[in-house]
């Protein structure tokens, strides 16, 4: 039997149906939103079924078959990727690329090392990477397209394989001189009549607002941005506070103007993990 798409068709209908159009789709493959919609066209023709419904404006849907597809797509491609990391039969060499995924306020810290180590021990293997927040790595990671994310345990989906990498706490991120700058730790109530500039990169932007929420502090958020190092010159301009869990080494902002980071209360712990699909019984 021949075998009539690909999965290259296969990868592009599952990123257009997790972002909801061409343009996002190719946005997040980095290609082009035309070649995204003739790769998907050729798959239809191909299956001689109409797998998704175009909305000029208003971006696309699945239709029945679309959904079904969908489904089998995402164990195909699961499939083939597990097969492409086979090992080789001295066990000592990978026999595809691997590709991660990492939570982009980790990517600085955590990257770097990591991918000095992976070369060190495997010279001959290519290691690749994405960074973003969870809206853009979970999908990746549920279709095969990554190997495992790191990220913080927060809303990861049911059935993946974690482990703990470590652990950090919340801090408040105050300017230089604030006048909590001398304290120990910070009550969050003590900044309550102040501006808040959040890290609004998923799922982080939520859980500081809930954690805000449950000491019953509704702030003012006078700026929001997914940019981690934009946070930090922010309050370093005296534009706010910010409550952040990771905390670089460096005590001053790219303009360098100085920062002060300080046990916030209430408090919660961070654990960067790492997590990979569901194992597959076999």
């Amino acid at each position: 039997m021949t075998v009539g798409f690909t999965l290259k068709q296969l990868e592009y209908f599952c990123a257009v149906a997790e972002h909801g159009s061409f343009s996002a789709a190719g946005a997040r493959l980095h290609v082009s939103p035309s070649a995204v919609a003739s790769s998907v066209g050729d798959l239809e023709r191909v299956l001689a079924t109409q797998l998704l419904v175009r909305r000029k404006a208003h971006g696309v849907s699945l239709t029945a078959a679309g959904s079904h597809t969908l489904k089998r797509a995402r164990i195909l491609l699961a499939e083939a990727r597990e097969v492409e990391l086979v090992r080789g039969e001295d066990g000592s060499r990978l026999a595809g690329p691997v590709s991660i995924g990492c939570y982009s306020t980790l990517a600085a810290s955590v990257l770097p090392g990591l991918l000095e180590e992976f070369s060190a021990l495997h010279p001959d293997d290519d290691l690749s990477f994405v960074d973003g927040g969870m809206d853009d790595l979970v999908p990746m990671l549920r279709r095969s397209a990554l190997d495992l994310i790191i990220t913080y345990r927060i809303n990861l989906p049911v059935g993946v394989q974690e482990a703990v990498l470590y652990e950090c706490d919340l801090h408040a991120l105050l300017p230089g001189g604030h006048r909590l700058a001398e304290e120990s730790a910070i009550d969050v109530q003590e900044l309550a009549g102040e501006n808040l500039i959040l890290l609004d990169l998923p799922p982080s932007g939520r859980h500081t607002l809930d954690l805000l929420s449950a000491a019953g502090i509704t702030p003012t958020i006078r700026h929001r941005t997914q940019n981690f190092e934009l946070v930090r010159s922010l309050v370093a301009r005296g534009l706010g506070y910010s409550l952040l869990i990771q905390k670089p080494r460096i005590t001053h902002s790219y303009e360098g103007l100085s920062l002060v980071t300080r046990p916030s209360n209430p408090g919660c712990r961070g654990r960067p993990s790492c997590a990979s699909g569901p194992r597959r019984p076999g």
